[in-house]
């Protein structure tokens, strides 16, 4: 009984080898499809960096309209202009402070993602459905980003007269302090990842279910 147990599990082993681990294959083919995304990612980084600018401006001149007037996309950068007036002049007229914001710091997880959904088997009405979905929600950790940026710089970075507004009429140092790191160093690391197991989760369940069998 031992001897056929034993062979029985060794004929087992050998078929899901031959079989392969699907999830390992599957991610392999998202280190292929990654430098394509990257590449997608980089080349439109302007036109991607549109709406997250707009969730951005929404935020802060909506927030705070009394320090923020618009906020402005040149490329992919974002411009960041504010009503804080600067105490020197510039030909002769007062300087309103601006301040510039790289949004593609926060972004890198729509390649991440691309590579992801590109990698994992599904129709292809289902894969534009969630590399929307990918795209709305890593928008909304880019504008996040920029936002909380926007407060570290003035609050921390530019000078004198923008901290002085931020402590007059802005969120507290701590606060702004604590979701710019969550901004920096968690959501661009850890959403990509969590909307994919999320929006995938049946495969994945299927998979560890015919493994586990």
């Amino acid at each position: 009984m031992s001897e056929n147990t034993n062979e029985s599990r060794g004929d087992q082993s050998d078929e899901e080898e031959e079989e392969g681990n699907p999830v390992k294959e599957m991610f392999l083919l998202a280190a292929l499809y990654l430098p394509l995304g990257f590449f997608l990612w980089f080349s439109f980084g302007s036109a991607l960096m549109w709406f997250p600018s707009k969730l951005a401006e929404w935020a802060l001149t909506g927030l705070y309209p009394e320090l923020f007037e618009r906020v402005v996309q040149f490329g992919y950068q974002l411009e960041i202009q504010t009503a804080i007036r600067m105490e020197r002049m510039v030909e002769g007229r007062v300087a309103l402070l601006n301040n510039d914001v790289n949004p593609m710091i926060y972004a890198w997880g729509m390649a991440l993602l691309f590579g992801l959904i590109m990698a994992t088997p599904m129709r292809a009405r289902i894969r534009a459905v969630q590399l929307l979905v990918a795209y709305l929600v890593i928008s909304v950790v880019t504008a996040w980003g920029v936002f909380w940026q926007t407060w570290t710089d003035l609050a921390f970075r530019i000078g004198p007269e923008a901290a002085a507004a931020v402590a007059q009429a802005g969120p507290s140092p701590t606060l702004i302090a604590l979701c710019y790191q969550l901004g920096y160093l968690m959501l661009p690391a850890v959403v990509p990842l969590a909307t994919w197991i999320l929006m995938n989760r049946p495969f994945l369940e299927r998979v560890a279910f015919n493994r586990h069998r």
